[in-house]
C-alpha cells in the first residue's frame, strides 16, 4: 500500500471504525478525532453554504478517495508512467524530474 494512502486511511477512516470497536482511552481519543474531522467538514459545509449534513459523507468519501489513489498508482506502474493531454510521460523521466 503507498504511505500516502496508508495516511489517508489512519487519519480519515480508522478514528470512525474505532468508535464502534475499542474502548478506554483509545475510543475517547478516536470520538475526538471523529468530532474534530466532522467539525472541519460543517465549517466548509456552512461556508459553501451547503447542508452541514454532508460532512456524515467523510468517512465514504475518504474511502473513495484512497481507492483512487490506490487505481492511479497501480495504472502508473502497470503502464510505466502517466499519459496526460494525449502525452505520455514515462516514469523514469518523471523521477528524474526530467520532464
Amino acid at each position: 500500500m503507498d504511505i500516502h494512502t496508508g495516511d489517508q486511511v489512519l487519519v480519515n477512516v480508522a478514528p470512525f471504525i474505532a468508535v464502534s470497536v475499542s474502548h478506554g482511552w483509545t475510543r475517547a481519543l478516536a470520538v475526538a478525532a471523529v468530532i474534530i474531522a466532522l467539525g472541519f467538514h460543517v465549517g466548509v459545509d456552512v461556508v459553501m453554504r451547503v447542508s452541514p449534513l454532508y460532512a456524515l459523507t467523510h468517512p465514504i468519501g475518504a474511502v473513495l478517495f484512497c481507492y483512487m489513489l490506490l487505481r492511479s498508482t497501480a495504472v502508473t506502474l502497470w503502464h510505466g508512467g502517466v499519459t496526460w493531454r494525449d502525452t505520455f510521460y514515462p516514469l523514469d523521466e518523471l523521477k528524474r524530474g526530467v520532464v
